[in-house]
């Protein structure tokens, strides 16, 4: 275990740091890749943490606020945004898809965000006054980065940068804002159920310093120490179905502190939604293909569909 730790310590990206110019970050890609390839094994871990990356500190800082100051207001005022019937989107509750399923022991606020024509303004809360203006800014930041890595990563398989780029220009991003309360009982909840994402790339915004997330790794879990302004990006199942397994899906899980809350904001990066999800031609060569094709609504369907625990969702896609 306390190997296991130390490289859990390691698994960071740590760039150049960037310089300040008037539009903002400017950095390479170039040393991206090579900070990819060499001092983490994302193929492996299935995660690592994004440290001085694109993203500006004011827009980082402004969205932790709102979220802080969202989750602040009364219960009435938030349940205006409440979730529907059937629904993902809005505040409440993450899916529950089994009489079996534990309860999260947590409130969370999602939303679609990215394109811009995908978002419902009722869901979108009106107060705090900046929230809407925040995550706008926010979202289209984190869309920018988020299509960088893919490509990065594509280039560090080998494949060109468009080879899973080109699937995201006009792709989707959808954010989970979580709130965790206190639990003097913590054992005995669960903040977020064990399982993988379905999507390419999540990233993770920790906003403040309770710490809570941990990942499953040769059976133990591990609790990820948050790095003040990092991104934990997470590896997820389409992207492994895609990478015909090269790269693999990270299960991961939110734990309870006894005595203060946590709050996270994660973003998902989706396709398009004509994409098909399959081994990428170019992945598999002389080797079978290891997953199952499907287009994009019929995967989710699937996903939605099974009890959030584990990878097991995952489990459904392989053809061995």
């Amino acid at each position: 275990m306390r190997q296991q730790r130390r490289s859990l310590a390691m698994a960071t990206a740590r760039l150049r740091s960037p310089s300040s110019t008037t539009k903002g970050y400017c950095w390479s890609w170039t040393m991206v890749a090579r900070s990819l390839h060499t001092s983490i094994e994302p193929q492996d871990w299935g995660f690592f943490q994004l440290v001085n990356h694109s993203v500006p500190d004011d827009v980082l800082e402004s969205m932790k606020a709102n979220i802080q100051q969202f989750f602040q207001l009364p219960a009435e005022t938030k349940k205006r945004f409440a979730q529907e019937q059937g629904q993902l989107e809005g505040y409440g509750q993450l899916f529950v898809v089994s009489e079996d399923q534990k309860l999260d022991w947590a409130d969370m606020l999602f939303l679609y965000t990215q394109p811009p024509e995908m978002r419902n303004a009722k869901f979108w809360p009106d107060q705090p006054a900046t929230f809407r203006s925040a995550l706008n800014r926010y979202s289209g930041a984190v869309k920018d980065l988020s299509d960088s890595l893919l490509a990065t990563m594509a280039k560090n398989l080998g494949l060109k940068r468009e080879a899973i780029a080109d699937k995201c220009i006009h792709g989707m991003q959808k954010v989970r804002i979580n709130y965790y309360p206190p639990c003097a009982q913590a054992e005995k909840v669960v903040g977020l159920s064990p399982h993988s994402d379905a999507n390419l790339l999540t990233l993770v915004l920790q906003v403040n310093h309770v710490q809570g997330l941990q990942i499953k790794r040769n059976g133990s879990w591990l609790p990820v120490k948050p790095v003040s302004g990092a991104f934990v990006v997470n590896i997820g199942d389409m992207f492994e179905v895609l990478t015909n397994g090269r790269y693999r899906s990270i299960e991961h899980r939110a734990v309870v502190d006894p005595k203060e809350e946590r709050l996270s904001i994660a973003a998902f990066q989706f396709p398009d939604i004509h994409t098909m999800i399959g081994p990428l031609k170019e992945m598999t060569g002389h080797e079978d293909d290891a997953y199952k094709t499907s287009d994009l609504e019929s995967f989710m369907k699937i996903f939605f569909a099974t009890k959030l625990e584990g990878k097991n969702f995952l489990e459904q896609m392989k053809l061995n």
